[in-house]
């Protein structure tokens, strides 16, 4: 998961629009491998099931913010 927020802050650090979008679709796809390995953590009981729905709530709160983001006019 930290490569959602490593990838944001190097688009952010880019100082252009463009590759900002760029960055937060890079943030998007991390989110996205994030949310599938917790899956699989649930689903192979590496994890406790509480702490499983917490991170899934998280990762689904973390994808919802940056598709708001991307819908933002560039500029």
């Amino acid at each position: 998961m930290v490569s959602i927020e490593a990838n944001i802050v190097e688009g952010y650090a880019l100082r252009t629009p463009l590759l900002f979008r760029k960055h937060l679709r890079i943030a998007l796809g991390s989110a996205a491998e994030a949310e599938c390995l917790v899956r699989v953590s649930g689903e192979l009981e590496y994890l406790p099931a509480n702490t499983i729905k917490d991170l899934r709530r998280l990762l689904d709160g973390t994808i919802r913010t940056l598709v708001g983001f991307m819908r933002k006019p560039v500029g």
